[in-house]
């Protein structure tokens, strides 16, 4: 899944693939990212100038822009830690007797 102008790859996120939100943080729309959701990232866009980080997930069939900046006032320990936010989803079956 390549979406044109978007980094396909960011740290350690990989467009097409689906990851769980594994610590609750709030962004800087703030909008609260609930732990537990899961959403299948797009692409990245980065703004050097504002130090503004664009995450581009698939979430309930929607496209949705998540955005941080990655700066000590708003969300550098977010952007610095993205790995404890971000977890790559794998599915987890349960058979019923």
């Amino acid at each position: 899944m390549h979406t044109p102008g978007l980094d396909p790859g960011y740290r350690h996120l990989v467009a097409g693939k689906r990851y769980r939100v594994a610590r609750t943080f709030i962004d800087y729309d703030n909008i609260t990212r609930t732990e537990g959701e899961v959403w299948t990232f797009v692409g990245a866009s980065f703004l050097a100038y504002e130090s503004g980080l664009s995450l581009f997930f698939k979430i309930n069939a929607k496209l949705v822009q998540v955005r941080l900046q990655a700066i000590p006032e708003e969300q550098l320990s977010i952007t610095d830690n993205l790995e404890a936010y971000l977890v790559l989803h794998r599915r987890t079956w349960c058979f019923w007797r």
